[in-house]
């Protein structure tokens, strides 16, 4: 069998370009950036002020997690409001009218989650350089990098993942609260819980394996089998439930 490339047509790169713009312009997505702010720049003056306290030297990968925590935990708040908004308030009829195939715009959802997230990575990263760079010339703190590049990369694992894996939950379920709930409650209870089952496989089951197998390495099997139910089952299931639900 030979494979050909199939470029991204005009109404695919359309439809990447409505979705990705949806992530920054409207009043949920702009509410869920200033309380990412927010929290990352109290998470920053907390790590700078310690570091004064204790007058040692300043660790670039510090202020780095200090924006990047919570980015790992909104950023796939945005992709479940990707995914569902628009089946809340029925603006779904109008994009379908326009682009009949459906695929089309859930995976132009999936590109544009992704693009944001490695986007909302990146501005990090530099906002972390910056922060430290100035803190440590004004405060005549020494910057260390230290494992900064490394802590970068779980960074973008983290938050790729997370949006990735929060998209394909709200595909299933297509309900921005339930979504919302439930991958809050993934994060941050059902992976504990699952620790603490005896005798069972606990890494083949939590949602945070695979995300730490591409940052830290281990072992594969427990990682595919993590993939597979928090993210490519989801999907699956969400691809069936766009292509059947009635938009009417």
């Amino acid at each position: 069998m030979k494979w050909t490339f199939a470029p991204v047509s005009r109404a695919g790169w359309v439809a990447i370009h409505v979705e990705a713009r949806k992530l920054i312009d409207t009043r949920s997505a702009r509410w869920l950036q200033l309380v990412m702010a927010s929290v990352g720049l109290v998470l920053i003056a907390l790590a700078i002020g310690l570091t004064s306290a204790r007058s040692a030297t300043l660790e670039l990968s510090v202020v780095l997690a200090g924006l990047a925590l919570p980015g790992a935990v909104i950023a796939p708040l945005l992709a479940i409001l990707a995914i569902t908004s628009d089946w809340q308030h029925k603006d779904v009829v109008k994009f379908y009218a326009v682009q009949p195939k459906r695929s089309v715009i859930l995976a132009a959802k999936y590109i544009a989650v992704t693009v944001f997230a490695v986007a909302v990575v990146l501005v990090d990263c530099v906002i972390a350089l910056l922060v430290a760079t100035v803190f440590s010339w004004a405060a005549n703190v020494p910057l260390v990098y230290g494992a900064y590049g490394s802590s970068l990369w779980q960074v973008v694992c983290s938050v790729v993942v997370g949006s990735v894996s929060g998209a394909a939950v709200a595909s299933a379920l297509m309900s921005t609260p339930v979504a919302i709930v439930f991958v809050l409650a993934q994060s941050t209870v059902l992976d504990l819980l699952i620790g603490f089952i005896p005798n069972i496989p606990a890494a083949y089951l939590q949602s945070g394996t695979f995300s730490s197998f591409l940052s830290e390495g281990g072992e594969v099997i427990p990682a595919v089998s993590s993939a597979l139910i928090w993210i490519v089952v989801p999907a699956l299931i969400g691809a069936w439930r766009h292509a059947k639900r009635d938009v009417v």
